[in-house]
């Protein structure tokens, strides 16, 4: 089922793996080899291909600060471009969270705007669904974000990674079940956090989109049983 899809992600951040980086360019008219470092813009061109580019609106443009904007700016730009979406697709970067403030940044905006509901002209905007998507980072793992334990089995997330808004929506399910292992606490719920996230190569492969859309779905219209945070602070 096609769904109108909002992508969330740090236009220039470039601690990601490496798509094209490269291309010929014409100086002075002769054309040279010249390099670019893979951004995570580049993995939008991916997702618009796989998924369909009229089913996706985007997020922040290069470098544009909110330290000028007011919330009413804010919230009007983001109405224009969220509004007919049920989802937001996260794209969790290695680089997305840099020491400026997180309310003059574009992406905490989003994904709390994405959860909210608000009434927009003759009709509610709706909670959207949201969808973490984890990029592989320069060295092309996940080691940054996820972490394996084969002894016990799990995988830990690394969430001081995340915008706070993020990190406040992992494992923040009301009713939680946990094993022991070596002195730790692991979550065994199904889906312990309403921001479920999925590495990008799994994402990608072949139509399993659909299949994380729609979990990611399920999820929101299971809201209750999470401790939903929809603000920045």
């Amino acid at each position: 089922m096609a769904r109108k899809v909002f992508i969330s992600y740090k236009y220039a951040d470039v601690n990601v793996s490496r798509l094209q980086d490269s291309y010929y360019e014409e100086v002075n008219g002769e054309w040279t080899w010249n390099i670019r470092l893979t951004r995570a813009r580049d993995f939008v061109d991916k997702l618009q291909k796989k998924i369909g580019v009229d089913n996706i609106n985007l997020g922040e443009k290069d470098g544009e600060s909110l330290a000028d904007f007011s919330d009413s700016d804010i919230e009007t730009s983001l109405k224009r471009k969220i509004r007919q979406s049920s989802i937001t697709i996260v794209l969790v970067s290695k680089g997305m969270k840099t020491s400026c403030n997180e309310n003059d940044q574009w992406m905490p905006w989003e994904i709390s705007y994405s959860l909210r509901t608000v009434p927009s002209g003759y009709y509610t905007k709706q909670m959207n669904a949201i969808l973490g998507v984890v990029l592989p980072d320069e060295t092309a793992t996940y080691d940054w974000y996820y972490t394996s334990d084969t002894n016990c089995q799990c995988v830990t997330h690394h969430t001081d990674r995340l915008f706070k808004i993020l990190k406040d929506n992992t494992f923040n399910v009301l009713e939680k079940k946990f094993r022991e292992c070596d002195g730790s606490r692991i979550y065994i719920n199904d889906q312990p956090s309403f921001f479920k996230t999925i590495k990008w190569d799994d994402f990608m492969n072949a139509d399993n989109y659909n299949k994380y859309i729609e979990l990611a779905i399920d999820i929101k219209n299971n809201k209750a049983a999470y401790d939903v945070h929809i603000n920045l602070d």
